[in-house]
């Protein structure tokens, strides 16, 4: 008995002395997660990206809406219904091609002058 006292206070403050270990090193593992996170949102390369996302995802906004206003007509409208339907699906497509064209002519003023990207070291 007198060596079971000693045994399990060495045992608790090897757990005690473990968990503290593991923190500071849980803590400085997220300290540095937050440095690199730091470095890299301002890292040029990294908003080249995220700006190519956000210019796809425009695009594949208009992708939808090219598709969703070209289905077809319901047959069991009256004539004067499908001649609005068809003229209003005419004036959309033109509309989505005015925003295509707009988000295109955008989208290559900026690539002329961001061409030379380089890595630092």
């Amino acid at each position: 008995m007198l060596y079971l006292i000693p045994a399990l206070f060495v045992i608790a403050c090897a757990i005690f002395v473990g968990k503290s270990y593991a923190i500071k090193a849980r803590l400085a593992q997220a300290m540095l997660d937050r440095a690199i996170a730091r470095k890299l949102s301002t890292s040029p390369l990294n908003l080249e990206v995220m700006h190519l996302r956000e210019q796809n995802a425009v695009m594949r906004n208009l992708l939808l809406d090219m598709v969703e206003n070209e289905t077809s007509v319901a047959t069991d409208q009256t004539k004067s219904e499908q001649a609005r339907a068809l003229s209003a699906r005419t004036k959309r497509r033109r509309e989505i091609f005015g925003e295509a064209v707009f988000v295109l002519q955008q989208n290559e003023r900026p690539q002329a002058s961001n061409q030379n990207h380089e890595i630092a070291g």
